[in-house]
């Protein structure tokens, strides 16, 4: 019976991981498809706002970042323009 404890707590690591995981941005090289990638640089390029009232007061924000990257192989560098997650 003393096993049961972590044994659910092993569960529940690995479940978390997965899902992490499972949320982040697969990027490879666009020229040689390399997934050794070196991020160069981050920076904000726009904020959305958005904001409901009614009976509830609701707002939304967005960020939209340009992400430089590079290849560790090839050296290629390219840029990404993507909503943060």
């Amino acid at each position: 019976m003393e096993f049961i404890l972590p044994l659910a707590a092993l569960v529940l690591i690995v479940a978390f991981v997965g899902y992490v995981r499972r949320g982040q941005q697969k990027t490879n090289c666009p020229e040689c498809g390399s997934t050794q990638l070196h991020i160069v640089d981050k920076q904000l390029k726009e904020l959305k706002q958005d904001s409901t009232i009614g009976y509830s007061v609701k707002l939304d924000v967005s960020l939209i970042l340009e992400t430089r990257y590079r290849c560790q192989v090839c050296n290629h560098t390219w840029l990404v323009t993507a909503p943060e997650n």
